[in-house]
């Protein structure tokens, strides 16, 4: 029973085989890798630091009052100025 399907289960497999490898070459890292392994690409050291501190915001626990201000400056729609059509 199973030996009816194998050809079918090979086919499928390779097709997704095939979308997946696709997909990876499509993605940024993948892309990257393909470029080095076809030599389209030298080999760069990492400048980035992954680990350094980053400048941040003192932390506070008054979120409400920080949106309140951030949204005081909103207007606001109230029902008496809101216009219904019928």
């Amino acid at each position: 029973m199973f030996s009816a399907m194998e050809g079918t289960l090979l086919v499928g497999g390779l097709v997704a085989a095939i979308v997946f490898v696709a997909a990876f070459a499509a993605e940024g890292r993948g892309r990257r890798v393909v470029r080095l392994i076809l030599g389209a690409d030298e080999r760069r050291p990492v400048t980035e630091h992954l680990y350094d501190e980053v400048d941040r915001p003192a932390p506070t626990l008054d979120v409400v009052g920080e949106l309140a201000r951030d949204t005081a400056a909103l207007h606001v729609v109230t029902p008496h100025t809101a216009r219904h059509r019928a």
